[in-house]
């Protein structure tokens, strides 16, 4: 434990939340091109789960918001996955899979709204 932490005030989790200008779109992009399953979903919220992990798309009006927004996930089998997502035709015009000199691995597909999703998986540098 880190001192100076309790239980009562450690950080268990983090679910990342995105702005969607479309939630049914939005709903329909996620599930069949990235897999992720619908736990939730209520008028201006929607609940996503994939791998164990969640994911909450909020309704928003404001387009500028969703083309400034992005989500980092830290993930196994990334060339898997980007062949995947390319061959779909979601993966970023202008971040293809690359080694980056941080020790990561990375490729970034944006979402209908403009919300950069961001995949990377550790290398040996």
């Amino acid at each position: 434990m880190i001192p100076g932490y309790t239980e009562r005030n450690m950080i268990k989790k983090s679910i990342p939340q995105l702005p969607s200008m479309n939630l049914l779109r939005s709903k329909e992009f996620y599930e069949v091109n990235l897999g992720f399953k619908t736990f939730k979903h209520y008028d201006d919220i929607l609940l996503l789960e994939k791998d164990g992990i969640e994911l909450h798309l909020w309704l928003c009006d404001d387009p500028s918001i969703p083309q400034n927004s992005s989500v980092y996930y830290h993930v196994d089998g990334i060339d898997s996955m980007y062949s995947d997502y390319k061959s779909k035709g979601i993966v970023h015009k202008n971040a293809h899979l690359k080694d980056q000199p941080w020790g990561m691995r990375e490729f970034y597909v944006s979402d209908l709204d403009g919300n950069l999703l961001k995949f990377g998986q550790s290398i040996s540098l």
